[in-house]
């Protein structure tokens, strides 16, 4: 499945990028990037990046998409026995973000440092069938957890906010690399019909996290 992600990434960036090269313009005004670190949690993200001519002040605007249907993301747990209840059969989310982006110095080319801050919102549908702790209700009021082997059904709603910092650079015509690193916050809910208790909340990378963020990574990109 990465293997088939990968392949449809770089045709999107080779096709993007031979249009672009037949574009006669005198500055950037519109640029996609693909983030392939998302592959690692089957996901992908595309940025969507434009301006009015000469400013330096950026539109960023950025869908998602997970999918994983074989149990093998490193969020899964079959690559951790310790993990256990929290392996899931089929997995898939979409979201959005938007994010207003500027340049320290305005520049044609649209490199150089930048600064962002960045809203986003991130919907999971994770189906399981095997052990879970599940909530019920005592006669006596209370609440306890049994661990019971089911299929279920988690949502997961996810809101993020973050600043971040980055650095882009144009190494040839039309092509763009950007390092960038900075924080967030995030917050996300957990719904099961079946009343799971599993909220994949393992980690700053997990589907269902709560908690502050530390961000990095890399980008690549293709004027248009």
């Amino acid at each position: 499945m990465k293997i088939k992600k990968i392949f449809l990434i770089s045709t999107i960036l080779f096709f993007c990028y031979h249009f672009s090269v037949a574009q006669e313009t005198e500055s950037e005004n519109l640029v996609v990037f693909i983030n392939p670190q998302y592959l690692l949690i089957s996901g992908i993200r595309f940025d969507i990046e434009f301006r009015k001519p000469e400013s330096n002040k950026w539109w960023v605007i950025s869908p998602y998409y997970y999918s994983d249907g074989s149990s093998k993301s490193i969020l899964s747990s079959n690559w951790n026995p310790e993990l256990e209840l929290n392996e899931y059969e089929n997995m898939y989310g979409a979201g959005l973000g938007i994010a207003r982006k500027m340049f320290l110095k305005s520049n044609p080319a649209a490199n150089g440092v930048y600064a962002m801050v960045r809203l986003t919102y991130n919907y999971f549908n994770i189906k399981g069938d095997n052990l879970a702790f599940v909530q019920t209700n005592d006669s006596d009021g209370l609440q306890y957890y049994q661990i019971q082997d089911l299929e279920y059904t988690i949502n997961i709603n996810s809101y993020q906010g973050s600043i971040i910092l980055g650095k882009q650079f144009n190494p040839f015509s039309k092509f763009y690399i950007d390092l960038y690193m900075g924080l967030g916050l995030k917050y996300s809910t957990h719904e099961s019909p079946e009343k799971v208790a599993t909220t994949f909340n393992r980690g700053m990378i997990d589907y269902g996290y709560s908690g502050t963020q530390f961000i990095g990574g890399f980008r690549f990109g293709v004027s248009l």
